[in-house]
């Protein structure tokens, strides 16, 4: 299945059928271009190390403090109950459909963006990003109002009970219009990083993360005057953060100087040839990931349905293990924004260079963390609701399975990323979906509704998913055929 995209030129005269490597004359021009602004990254003078560097460690920074923060929601709500914790995580569940439409969006800018800063065209990255911004803008407006309007509806067909759902909605209500604030921040960052600037995202997202935390302190347990809202003043702060991140990641991609800072001087009328460059990459990571969201709402439901003890035990080692992904996370994005940068500026060879030590890197980082996670595990756990032993039980027996597929998903975060750094889009979307829905759903169906393995069958069924998705991505990579892509 492979394929060429043709959308849009290198310049106002080169023919979008010419190939990527089709001349040293084209080379040339393309890094006489690169060179003709400053870089965030230098992709001629500094080795790939430190390229990976540059991007990887504020990353890696911005991520930690996101995932403590996200470990402290569910800390805090948990001192409200087992409901709650449910409440909040079928809620997120609901709110990641629709972010997997904004998939489109965020993936699309970022290699597009990344192809352009590569070739020296500013211009034309900034008005990717000028383009990204208004369908950010419409998906986040409908996401909003949805959410909103279908919180009772849906947190019934994911099997909530009622008490979870009575929790559930007002959260929701005030998540669905996070998005809307979210959805324009995430595109902003994409952008910036694409650009190769993974500073000013980090800025923002730790102010983002700051404020929420506050928040929630502040309104889920009624601290500081406030009231106590429980999950509703978790959604509410989360809101809240949200809003003040849109306007400082704005004021900050203006305010400091980067390849992308002038979008605002450009047109904001709808641009075909632009829109269609983000969205032949865009749209097959949107199908990615509802492909996966899909199956992990199935999935998610079967294991809604063994209780709210075990539906909370897993939300909690969902969020525990999610400080470990930062290193998948961050290397993932540093392989995306090398892989189209390096693929602009006209060298396949270090684009693959780069994608293989960003793996290498991620993988050794998270095989520790793995390790770390099964000797900690029940320790971990009982910080986050110390009084429910059958939750502390299940959550450190499913946190040590996943403990031991550490490796294999830094791997797979970084041979994906670099697939979507190059435009493989249509790949990465088949091998997630596929292996989500054949391996995890088909497993875990096996395990807990017939074999009766209860909680931990369907994390030995997610681990399965895991090792399929990582045999698949390599075999993909190591083809090649991405270095022929054309965005």
């Amino acid at each position: 299945m492979d394929f060429e995209i043709k959308v849009d030129t290198l310049n106002e005269t080169d023919s979008a059928t010419t190939p990527l490597d089709s001349s040293t004359d084209e080379k040339l021009s393309l890094r006489e271009r690169a060179r003709a602004r400053p870089r965030y990254l230098d992709l001629e003078n500094q080795t790939i190390e430190q390229n990976i560097l540059a991007l990887a460690l504020p990353l890696m920074a911005e991520r930690i403090l996101h995932a403590i923060v996200n470990a402290a929601d569910i800390a805090m709500v948990g001192r409200v109950g087992a409901e709650a914790v449910v409440a909040v995580g079928l809620s997120n569940q609901i709110s990641m459909i629709a972010t997997g439409f904004f998939d489109a969006i965020r993936v699309g800018t970022t290699s597009v963006v990344a192809r352009r800063i590569g070739a020296g065209e500013d211009d034309k990255a900034q008005q990717t990003l000028r383009q990204s911004l208004l369908v950010a803008l419409i998906i986040g407006t409908v996401a909003a109002f949805l959410i909103g309007a279908l919180a009772g509806p849906s947190l019934q067909m994911m099997g909530a009970e009622p008490d979870v759902i009575e929790q559930g909605i007002p959260y929701a209500q005030w998540k669905g219009l996070s998005l809307l604030f979210e959805f324009l921040t995430m595109t902003f960052t994409a952008g910036l990083r694409g650009a190769g600037n993974t500073r000013l995202p980090m800025l923002s997202g730790m102010l983002v993360n700051i404020i929420n935390v506050c928040g929630n302190y502040a309104l889920i347990g009624g601290h500081w005057g406030f009231p106590a809202m429980g999950a509703q003043g978790a959604g509410l702060a989360t809101a809240a953060a949200h809003f003040v991140g849109m306007i400082v990641v704005m004021v900050l991609t203006i305010a400091r100087p980067n390849p992308i800072s002038d979008f605002y001087k450009g047109s904001f009328r709808p641009h075909l040839d632009t829109l269609r460059s983000v969205l032949t990459i865009g749209l097959p990571a949107s199908g990615e990931r509802l492909a996966l969201r899909g199956a992990q709402l199935v999935y998610v439901r079967a294991i809604a349905g063994l209780g709210t003890n075990a539906y909370a035990a897993h939300q909690i080692a969902i969020r525990i293990e999610s400080l470990s992904l930062v290193v998948g996370f961050s290397f993932g994005v540093s392989a995306t924004t090398l892989v189209g940068q390096y693929l602009g500026y006209g060298d396949p060879e270090k684009a693959e260079e780069a994608a293989w030590k960003c793996q290498k890197i991620a993988s050794t980082l998270m095989g520790c963390a793995g390790v770390a996670l099964f000797l900690t595990a029940p320790y971990v756990v009982e910080l986050f609701i110390p009084d429910n032993p059958e939750v502390v039980g299940l959550g450190a027996h499913v946190l040590r399975i996943v403990a031991v597929a550490q490796p294999i998903m830094g791997m797979n975060r970084v041979l994906a990323g670099s697939l979507r750094g190059a435009g493989d889009t249509t790949w990465t979307m088949l091998i997630t979906g596929g292996s989500a829905w054949v391996v995890r759903v088909g497993l875990s169906h096996l395990f807990v509704g017939l074999l009766g393995f209860h909680l931990p069958g369907a994390w030995y069924a997610m681990v399965a998913d895991l090792f399929v998705r990582s045999i698949l991505f390599r075999r993909r990579f190591k083809a090649g055929h991405w270095k022929e892509i054309r965005v």
